[in-house]
Order: structure tokens, then sequence, then C-alpha cells
């Protein structure tokens, strides 16, 4: 095919792209703006009382090492499975580094029309509050929202987002510590004295500004041979306006496993606007534009079927 020919193709691709991008944000900020009048007073779920428990806020210091962030819209199906596999990574990692790895997990209902939180609800039971924690937003605000809610309230010295559908492996946080420990910035605040005599990997000494985000970018050329040609056209067209507004020096912006120090969340979400889709390109462009170092660390990685709609994408990577 003639390189005019193709060039043309790619701009109309582009065009097209972008006139979506401008029809779905105002249909979002519509919605966003019905929907803000009842988004006051949020509180987490007591799984035996009917009043709501106080929720912490990331601004005071850190009281568990770890917290998994884990937003939810219309994932009852899938939640399951992906609890059963987290917590019993957690519970075999404690068993092995001693009652020093403190950990908890944070799951957002961002206004699921099913029953994600009852479901959510039946583990806090399970589980306890201390370890399991269930956020309810009112109605539907986007995967970006209930993200930076869910992070804004949790314990944790390091903190982890991570998708509801369990598609990576939730054991390869430890390789994202690995790389988050190798690029921290020396010399921020120092953590709380039982952080620094935890045995544990996560080790983050001063608690210093990094990233780490889990990336599928090695599967590439397994997913373009699996994928129809419209969507790998839609793919690379996408990459392209990523690649316009955040650089290369991230393969993949979109995997949604990323681990943060919490000076980083606190940086990074003070400074977040978007609310839905590519909410993950905007915290990295923020972290490169600031000088916060990050780190691309491949995971394994496995396409989960189900879900809700909000969760496919043309691209092949979550929006």
């Amino acid at each position: 095919m003639p390189t005019s020919v193709t060039t043309g193709i790619a701009a109309v691709g582009l065009v097209a792209l972008y006139s979506c991008w401008k029809y779905l944000a105002a249909w979002f900020k519509n919605l966003d703006q019905d929907c803000q009048f009842r988004n006051g007073g949020l509180g987490l779920e007591d799984p035996f009382a009917v009043e709501k428990v106080a929720a912490p806020s990331i601004l005071s210091d850190p009281a568990k090492l770890i917290s998994f962030v884990i937003p939810a819209y219309n994932e009852a199906l899938r939640l399951p499975a992906t609890l059963d596999e987290t917590l019993g990574y957690l519970q075999r990692r404690r068993d092995r580094q001693g009652p020093g790895f403190t950990y908890e997990i944070i799951v957002v209902d961002d206004g699921s029309s099913d029953d994600t939180a009852r479901v959510a609800g039946e583990y806090v039971k399970q589980v306890g509050m201390d370890a399991m924690r269930l956020l309810r937003l009112p109605c539907n605000r986007g995967k970006g929202y209930a993200v930076r809610t869910g992070m804004m309230i949790c314990r944790g010295q390091l903190v982890l987002m991570m998708d509801a559908d369990g598609a990576t492996r939730v054991s390869d946080v430890e390789r994202l510590e690995a790389a988050l420990e190798r690029v921290a910035v020396k010399g921020a605040g120092k953590v709380p004295n039982q952080m620094q005599q935890a045995p544990s990997r996560v080790v983050v000494r001063n608690e210093g500004l990094a990233m780490a985000v889990g990336s599928r970018s090695h599967l590439e050329n397994e997913a373009l041979a699996q994928r129809s040609w419209y969507r790998n056209f839609l793919m690379r067209g996408f990459h392209l306006l990523v690649l316009t507004v955040a650089g290369g020096a991230i393969r993949d912006t979109q995997c949604g496993f990323k681990l943060l120090t919490r000076r980083t969340a606190r940086t990074l979400l003070g400074n977040q606007r978007l609310q839905r889709w590519c909410f993950d390109v905007e915290l990295i462009y923020v972290a490169q534009r600031l000088g916060i170092p990050i780190a691309e660390v491949p995971v394994n990685w496995t396409e989960i079927p189900g879900g809700s709609s909000r969760q496919a994408s043309v691209s092949g990577f979550h929006l």
C-alpha cells in the first residue's frame, strides 16, 4: 500500500478518534455534573452497622505497609476470584515475612448496578474492616475518580492500583516493589519507626517520590496476531495520541497495575483532572513533568472475559 494512502488512513483514524473523544468527554461531563450533588459524605461501609465509618486520609501518616486499591464497576462475577487470589497471596506473604507485613484492600464500588457491593461486603465480613474496606460511590463517576477516591483514603506506605478482573498476577507486585526501590528519590520524608523495623521487602525507607508501572508491552506481538485488523488500527492510533501527549518513555501506559509511594500518590492525585478514560496517561504525564522517576516492569497478564462495557477497549487496553 502506498505511503500516501497509509498516511491518509491514519489521519482519518486520528480525526475519528478525536471526534469520539470530544463527544464522550462532553457527555461524561454532563453526567458528572448531574451526579455532583450526591457525592458528599463518603464513608466506609460497615457490614455490621447502618452508619458508615469515617474514612482516613492519605495526608496522615501511614499505618500499613501497603494498600491495594481496586476500582469496581459491575464486577460481581469477576471480583470474587480476584479477591480470593489477592487475600491468599497477602496472607501467604504475611506468613513468610511475619506480622510486620501489614496490608489493606480497598474496593471502590463505582456506582455499580449489580451485586458488586454485596459481594465485596461479604469479604469485609469474613476478614474484617482492618484488612479489607468497601467504599461505595453514590453514582458512577469513572475509573479515574474511583482510583483517586480509594487512594485518598488509603493507609499504606505504598499504594497499588489494580483492576477488579485480576488480569495481572497479583504476586507481580513484588517486581514493582523492587523496581520502586531502585528508582526512589532520596531525601524525602521519613517513614514511621514501625515501618523501618518491619521485616518486609517493602523498604523504600524514605518514602521518596517514585512510581512503578506494570507493562504488557512484551506481549504486544502476540496480541497483534490475535486481534482483528481494525482493532489493531485503532490501537495504533491511540498509541500515537499517547506518544504525542506523554512521549514514548513508557510503552504501556494503560496497564491497570501501578505502584506508588504514599508521597507520590499525594502529589499526583492532587493534580489529577481526568475522572474516566485515560487517567493513567495523565498520571504518567504529570509524573514526568514533575520529574518523578518511573520504572516500567513486565508483568504476567491474561485477558479475562466478562465485566462491564466500560472495561472493553478497541485499543486492547483498558481505557
